[in-house]
């Protein structure tokens, strides 16, 4: 008897658990070069001219790769997910299915990331190619 309730338990819990899929559409995919970044407790705040090198590149597998001047820095996975800050229906990106969540925000060519807590950094970003 303790097996069927045991049983029905986890059927129950497993049942009730909703992933939230977030459908991203193919403006994100391709290249992403960065062109300013502000924040942190210490103020820092830089500007970056077109053809910097500083490129995030995103793939319709989930990918990522960073680079700096054509140099392959990492690579890894990533996720988006929906997340009730700075606003309810905002979305948050996770490389490396790290739990640092940070803010995400696509609009046309303009992609800002980060500004998830006070103290954190911003990155906006220009996109360069498909």
């Amino acid at each position: 008897m303790k097996a069927y309730w045991l049983i029905v338990v986890v059927i129950c819990c497993t049942l009730s658990c909703k992933k939230t899929q977030v459908h991203i559409g193919p403006g994100l995919f391709g290249k992403w070069e960065v062109r300013h970044t502000m924040g942190s407790i210490v103020g820092y705040d830089s500007t970056f001219k077109a053809g910097n090198g500083r490129v995030l590149q995103f793939s319709q597998d989930s990918t990522y790769r960073s680079y700096n001047k054509q140099k392959l820095l990492q690579t890894g996975k990533f996720h988006i997910r929906p997340t009730d800050y700075p606003t309810a229906n905002s979305l948050a990106i996770l490389f490396d299915n790290s739990e640092y969540v940070q803010v995400f925000i696509l609009k046309g060519d303009s992609l800002q990331i980060g500004m998830d807590v006070n103290d954190g950094v911003e990155t906006d970003f220009v996109k360069i190619s498909d």
